[in-house]
């Protein structure tokens, strides 16, 4: 069996010389070539400008997002910080035996105050233990110079038990106090 032969004549079109279907059959391959070049070329770069695109719009949203959170927060802290101004400037005091001399002046006699030792209590602040002897007049007395320390300017903490010895007119008071503040390897 014979395969039969198929052809194809083009007509041959010249205009000045040059064949015009030809030519325009060339020029439409070169073109068709050329787009697929660009689309295998430039496809990829493209495709990574997208996905950079879009990688770059979510990292800006997270950005925004965190921004906000972090600016709602730190305005919460202020608020808070400044609402309890009083405890945080209490709690960066040290403890000085002249000033509470003074402040206890008022319900009490206080004779000494002996540090019996200074400890980490948990792991923020530091306590300072000591023990007052001092004279009252009579037990309300004392419990008005407990019901006053929240307004002293540190922060101290009796101790219970607490002795009361009765000495003619006077009563011997022996307590321990306690100082708080923040540990100063924690505060940085």
């Amino acid at each position: 069996m014979k395969i039969p032969k198929i052809s194809i004549k083009i007509p041959k079109i010249k205009i000045y010389g040059i064949d015009v279907i030809k030519n325009f059959l060339f020029f439409t391959l070169f073109i068709i070539i050329t787009l697929a070049i660009i689309a295998f070329l430039i496809s990829p770069a493209i495709h990574s400008f997208k996905k950079a695109k879009k990688e770059y719009y979510q990292t800006k949203y997270n950005l925004e997002v965190t921004t906000n959170e972090y600016k709602t927060k730190l305005k919460s802290l202020k608020k808070l910080q400044n609402a309890n101004r009083k405890i945080i400037n209490a709690l960066k005091r040290d403890f000085n035996e002249k000033n509470f001399k003074m402040f206890a002046s008022k319900y009490m006699n206080v004779h000494s105050i002996k540090e019996i030792n200074s400890s980490v209590y948990k792991k923020d602040f530091l306590k300072t233990t000591y023990i007052v002897t001092s004279t009252i007049k009579s037990p309300k007395n004392f419990y008005d110079f407990i019901d006053s320390l929240k307004t002293y300017k540190s922060v101290l903490r009796v101790y219970f038990p607490i002795d009361f010895v009765k000495n003619k007119e006077n009563i011997n008071l022996t307590l321990k106090l306690e100082h708080y503040k923040l540990n100063p390897k924690k505060a940085k």
